[in-house]
Formats: structure tokens, sequence, C-alpha cells
């Protein structure tokens, strides 16, 4: 497991293992994302699912 500032850094200097490493973070995000929708939708709770994703992800950083 690699700390943000770690990313970051291999980031802003150009390591392509910066780009590996967020495209390993986006897939699993996605992943778990998609799992968690279908799990949703089995339970009949899927606009339940939408609105709880959509408010914890549009949220500004102050609140």
């Amino acid at each position: 497991r690699f700390s943000r500032a770690y990313i970051r850094h291999l980031f802003r200097a150009g390591e392509i293992l910066a780009l590996r490493l967020l495209s390993f973070h986006n897939l699993h995000f996605f992943l778990r994302l998609a799992a968690n929708a279908r799990e949703a939708i089995s339970e009949g709770k899927f606009l339940e699912f939408k609105e709880s994703f959509i408010r914890r992800y549009t949220q500004s950083k102050s609140e």
C-alpha cells in the first residue's frame, strides 16, 4: 500500500509507476462500485444506493 503523498510525488516526478498505481486504484474503485450496485439492485434498494453515492461524491471538501 502506498501513501497519497508518495503517489503524488511519483506523479509530479513523471514516474510511470504513478500511472500504474492510479490505474489500479481506479479499477478497484469501479469494480467495488459495480459490485455494490449489483447488490443494491438484487435487494431492491438501488435508488437509495444511487442517492447515497451521489451525496457522498458531490459533497464539498469543507463539509
